[in-house]
C-alpha cells in the first residue's frame, strides 16, 4: 500500500469489500504495518465468508467488522448508523470504496442486466455510500487536529474510490 504511513495518525478508516482480495489485503496492511489507524472498519456483504477477516480481527483489536451490501440503500443506512456509533464525535477520516464486481461476458453473452448490475455496483454504489457517509466525513474534517484547519490530509477526511482498481 503506497503511502500507507500516512494512515499512522488517522483515527478511522472504512474499507468496503473487505472479506477477500484487495479489500482484505488493505485491512491486513493497515492493521499490521506499524502505522495502524485507531479504528479499521471492515465491511463485507452479509452473504460473504468472513473467516479470514475474523482471524485478522482476533489478532488486531482495532479491526471492527460490519455487514454492508453496497447496492442496498437500507444496508448502507444501517451501516452509517453503526459506524457512527463506533466513531462518535471523531467522525470518519477515510472511506475506501473498494467493493466491486467483475461481470464476465463477451459481446455474444453480455446482457443489459449484467451491464446494469456492473454499473450499479461499481459506479452508483460508491457514490451512494459516499453520500451516506458524508456527515461522518465532515465531522472528522471539521475537527481541529492533524494537518491544521484548511489543510487537506488523510488525518482529516478523504474518500478513495477504487472498486477493485486500487
Amino acid at each position: 500500500m503506497s503511502g500507507a504511513m500516512n494512515f499512522q495518525n488517522c483515527g478511522s478508516v472504512l474499507v468496503t469489500g473487505a472479506s477477500r482480495g484487495l479489500g482484505l489485503q488493505m485491512v491486513d496492511s493497515l492493521a499490521s504495518g506499524g502505522f495502524s489507524p485507531g479504528k479499521i472498519i471492515a465491511t463485507t456483504k452479509p452473504t460473504e465468508s468472513v473467516q479470514k477477516l475474523q482471524e485478522l480481527a482476533a489478532k488486531h483489536t482495532n479491526i471492527h467488522i460490519f455487514a454492508l451490501d453496497v447496492v442496498n440503500q437500507e444496508s448502507i443506512e444501517k451501516s452509517v448508523e453503526e459506524v457512527g456509533q463506533l466513531v462518535q464525535e471523531e467522525g470518519l477520516n477515510c472511506l475506501i470504496n473498494n467493493a466491486g464486481i467483475n461481470v464476465v461476458a463477451d459481446f455474444h453473452t453480455v446482457t443489459a442486466e449484467k451491464m446494469i448490475e456492473n454499473f450499479h455496483t461499481n459506479a452508483v454504489a460508491p457514490l451512494m455510500i459516499t453520500k451516506a457517509f458524508l456527515p461522518l466525513l465532515k465531522k472528522a474534517a471539521s475537527r481541529r487536529g492533524a494537518g491544521g484547519a484548511g489543510r487537506m490530509s488523510i488525518q482529516r477526511a478523504a474518500v478513495i474510490n477504487c472498486a477493485g482498481l486500487c
